[in-house]
């Protein structure tokens, strides 16, 4: 799946919730119990970084959301977000191997967090490699491990998704 990225900027902080809220809510309810409006928006508030995130576009259309930072000695992904048209169509998949061969080219791991309740997320995960490292309460925590020639053979993300640093290890 072809598709290209655009920053973010704070004026897409609606769009970013709206997205969240499609995204998360099903997984957040079987996890947590009833979706907690107030809660969410919040705890979106708290972290929502425009200067990390880039919207996802396909055709002209935003189609989905993905966060990346550099961190220490990894590539952290901290969020990847489809719109539920748009998902099982692949942009997931070319969005992690591109985010993969990224990390690898540098030498580094790409590492995440998914919800333990998330279970298609953990399973998209796997199937690209990643293997679970730790876990917290509510998270489980992945890392694609760099294998031989990985990094020469995946495509890199296009030029617009430069990680920035952020402080704090993996």
């Amino acid at each position: 799946m072809r598709y290209t990225l655009r920053r973010c900027t704070d004026g897409d902080r609606a769009w970013a919730y709206a997205l969240k809220s499609e995204a998360y809510r099903e997984v957040v309810e079987r996890q947590f119990g009833p979706w907690n409006e107030e809660f969410q928006r919040r705890l979106f508030e708290e972290h929502w970084k425009p200067t990390l995130s880039n919207v996802v576009v396909v055709d002209r259309e935003a189609v989905g959301l993905v966060a990346v930072e550099a961190r220490g000695d990894c590539l952290w992904l901290r969020e990847i977000q489809v719109a539920s048209g748009w998902r099982g169509k692949g942009i997931g998949n070319a969005i992690i191997k591109d985010l993969i061969g990224r990390a690898h080219a540098g030498h580094q791991p790409l590492r995440l967090q998914v919800l333990k309740g998330n279970e298609r997320a953990q399973r998209l995960y796997r199937r690209h490699g990643f293997r679970i490292i730790g876990e917290t309460d509510t998270h489980i925590l992945m890392e694609s491990q760099l294998g031989p020639n990985e990094a020469s053979e995946s495509t890199l993300l296009p030029a617009a998704l430069d990680a920035r640093k952020e402080s704090g290890p993996c």
